[in-house]
C-alpha cells in the first residue's frame, strides 16, 4: 500500500514538473505576442512545434508566425531568433548563445545524410544591428576578415580588445569569453551611471 502510494505520488510529481517545464517554453509572434505554451521537436529534430497551453492542436514554428521562441531542455533554456544571415533576404532561426549589446548566435548546418558532418557557424551583431560572420567550424574561412569583423563588435571597448588582440586566439570559447566580457562591462557601466 505504502508503496503503490508512493509511486502515484511521484507520478503525479513527475507529470506537475513537466507540466510546470512545459509553460516556460514559448513563441514571441511577428506582432510581439508573448503565447505559452511547450515546445516539441518533429521527427527528425530540426524544426519545431508549439502547442499553446489550453490548446489541443500544435502548430509549425516558421519565420512566417514567430520571431523568437524558447525551450528548456535538460534544464537548459535554449532560445532561437529569426535572423537575415549576411547577403541573404530570408530570416532563419538561429539558436541565441549570448543576449546583451551584442547578441551571439550559433548556426549548425547539417551537411549529409544519417553519416553526414556539420558545421558550427557563429553571427553576431549589435543589438538587433546587421550580423556579422564570426567564426565557422569549417576547414577554410579567412580569419582576416572574422576578426575585422568582431573589432568592429568591440571597437568602443579598446581596452577590451587589446586584452584579445594578447590573448593571440580565435577559438569558439574565446570568442564567447569576450561577448561575454563587453556585455558585462556594459550593463556595469548603465548601473553605475
Amino acid at each position: 500500500m505504502k508503496l503503490t502510494v508512493l509511486l502515484l505520488s511521484t507520478c503525479f510529481c513527475m507529470a506537475i514538473t513537466k507540466t510546470a517545464l512545459a509553460q516556460n517554453d514559448y513563441i514571441v509572434t511577428l506582432k510581439n505576442d508573448t503565447l505559452r505554451g511547450e515546445v516539441k521537436n518533429t521527427l527528425f529534430g530540426y524544426k519545431h512545434r508549439f502547442k499553446e497551453t489550453g490548446q489541443s492542436k500544435s502548430n509549425l514554428i516558421t519565420v512566417k508566425n514567430t520571431k523568437l521562441y524558447s525551450k528548456i531542455s535538460n534544464k537548459k533554456v535554449n532560445t532561437y531568433e529569426a535572423r537575415i544571415l549576411p547577403d541573404k533576404k530570408k530570416p532563419i532561426f538561429m539558436e541565441l548563445l549570448e543576449k546583451g549589446d551584442i547578441n551571439l548566435y550559433e548556426l549548425i548546418v547539417y551537411n549529409g545524410g544519417m553519416n553526414g558532418s556539420t558545421t558550427t557557424n557563429w553571427y553576431a551583431s549589435k543589438g538587433s544591428g546587421p550580423l556579422f560572420s564570426l567564426k565557422t567550424s569549417a576547414l577554410a574561412f579567412n580569419r582576416a576578415d572574422k576578426e575585422k569583423s568582431f573589432e568592429q563588435l568591440l571597437s568602443d571597448n579598446p581596452a577590451l580588445w587589446a586584452n584579445f588582440k594578447a590573448e593571440k586566439s580565435f577559438s569558439f570559447k574565446v570568442l564567447r569569453k569576450y561577448i561575454n566580457l563587453y556585455n558585462h562591462e556594459k550593463i556595469k557601466t548603465v548601473t553605475s551611471e
